[in-house]
């Protein structure tokens, strides 16, 4: 396996992207320790020390292969390619995903048709080290996205972790079956202005998907939302103690009509704010 082939192109990378947390700065030496055994080299964030960190933290990665039997052709994608990652990427149907689903899905559209969705299942039959297998369950061009098609993406991956779950009941000690995504993959014939084209594209995916909220960041977006509810409805409750006596209040002094409206303007308002918060918890 030649390795040295991709000391070439990742220096072209970092260069026509010219961001070092995605690309980061390395040496010779350093980018061919990024090239894996089935020789595919991974781009490793700036916040990370080796692939081995990189493929254990739940987050997506750029992954590039120029073909052993064929060098002219390469591949380049985005893959969430553990479970951890593939549970970050089902959180774009969250409501507190709206805006990063919203701009994904524009990039997506705006593809051209090389542009391949995969959902796989990864397969590790005989221990928990050996190279995965995969075998393709949805193979999809990523412009024809649609709600539709991510909602099957999401219960496919769901129903290949299941049954790694079920085999593992079984048999194993290990997670025989996980699912693997490549939110984008493509071939292509290997040239310089293509090259630095199609990882443009996967770059401008893969900052989308980093900014995917995962599960902690959505439960303490939730647990805010919680406090801001209680602290509204009781609120409201006070307002409303004072709202009931009103007409004595007046008539005694110590509150004017027009204080009174205001009041009942300001617990219409928080009203308002615990229905749409209420809304959002649900």
């Amino acid at each position: 396996m030649d390795k040295q082939k991709y000391i070439k192109w990742y220096k072209i990378a970092r260069e026509e992207i010219n961001d070092d947390y995605l690309i980061p700065e390395k040496t010779d030496k350093e980018i061919l320790n990024l090239v894996s055994r089935e020789d595919w080299l991974m781009f490793v964030l700036a916040d990370l020390d080796n692939t081995k960190q990189a493929k254990n933290i739940p987050r997506p990665n750029i992954f590039m292969y120029i073909r052993e039997d064929n060098k002219d052709c390469c591949g380049i994608g985005v893959t969430f390619n553990q479970v951890g990652a593939v549970d970050v990427l089902k959180n774009i149907l969250s409501r507190y995903c709206t805006d990063e689903k919203a701009e994904l899905t524009k990039l997506l559209l705006g593809l051209d048709g090389s542009w391949k969705i995969t959902v796989s299942r990864k397969i590790k039959d005989h221990n928990w080290q050996q190279t995965p297998k995969y075998i393709n369950e949805i193979d999809i061009n990523c412009n024809r996205i649609n709600n539709k098609i991510v909602d099957q993406i999401v219960e496919c991956a769901n129903r290949i972790r299941q049954d790694g779950k079920e085999k593992r009941k079984l048999s194993a000690s290990y997670y025989m079956e996980t699912p693997s995504v490549n939110l984008v993959e493509t071939e292509f014939v290997l040239g310089e202005d293509t090259f630095k084209k199609k990882v443009h594209e996967a770059c401008n995916i893969l900052k989308v998907c980093l900014n995917i909220k995962s599960d902690v960041s959505i439960r303490k977006i939730r647990g805010e939302k919680e406090k801001l509810l209680k602290e509204f409805t009781d609120e409201y409750y006070r307002l409303q103690k004072i709202l009931t006596c009103k007409d004595m209040f007046i008539a005694f002094g110590r509150m004017t009509i027009e204080q009174s409206e205001q009041k009942e303007k300001e617990l219409s308002e928080i009203k308002k704010k615990i229905q749409d918060l209420g809304d959002e918890l649900k």
